[in-house]
């Protein structure tokens, strides 16, 4: 169940906003072992526990400023977890962010975290591995990597991940200081995935500090 959001109508959209909040906060597939039923998101966006609703208006007015005023964005049934399908580059857009909270930093109130997100699949561990390894061609051979993978709500096993989506990698790893990030979020059912550098993933709070 997608959604739409910046109706074109005069439609009160917190009213609009607020309905979509409840049907997408409980809604339960036909399968009850699948919840995330947004399969195509290149945006995960964090927020406070019970500030989604905040952080859904200020994720959606950065995305109008910034050029997409018709967004899919979908409230996780994840506390604090938002998960956006935008026609932006997700990583131009993290950029856009970076440069906008150092002028205007009140507009960044709700969200913390915008990371991009190249890929999704089902949260399998062959799926990501297939992905990643596909993912993985941009890194140059001199090159280092790490691998991070924050789970929400999900029974997989890091060490099983990490052990199969490197198993054929042969660049060199460096978990204090990597060339690349191999980057693995996943919600409940849903894997989204990125192969970026450090600096790629917009964090409010660390951006303030450094401005």
């Amino acid at each position: 169940m997608k959604r739409q959001y910046f109706p074109k109508s005069l439609i009160d959209k917190r009213k609009i906003r607020n309905s979509y909040y409840r049907i997408n906060r409980y809604h339960k597939s036909e399968d009850s072992s699948v919840s995330e039923h947004i399969m195509n998101f290149n945006l995960l966006v964090t927020t406070f526990r019970n500030r989604e609703d905040d952080a859904f208006d200020e994720i959606l007015q950065l995305l109008d400023v910034i050029g997409d005023k018709d967004p899919s964005i979908e409230v996780s049934s994840v506390s604090g977890i938002i998960l956006v399908d935008t026609s932006l580059d997700p990583f131009q857009f993290v950029e856009e962010c970076k440069e906008m909270v150092r002028k205007e930093p009140w507009k960044f109130r709700y969200v913390l975290r915008i990371i991009p997100l190249e890929m999704n699949c089902k949260a399998e561990v062959t799926e990501i591995h297939d992905i990643v390894n596909q993912l993985c061609r941009k890194i140059d051979a001199q090159e280092t990597y790490r691998v991070l993978i924050e789970k929400r709500h999900s029974r997989l096993h890091s060490n099983e991940i990490i052990s199969t989506v490197t198993s054929k990698l042969k660049m060199k790893v460096n978990l204090d200081n990597p060339n690349w990030i191999i980057l693995i979020q996943i919600v409940k059912m849903v894997a989204g995935i990125s192969i970026l550098r450090p600096n790629q993933i917009f964090s409010s709070v660390k951006e303030k500090i450094s401005s």
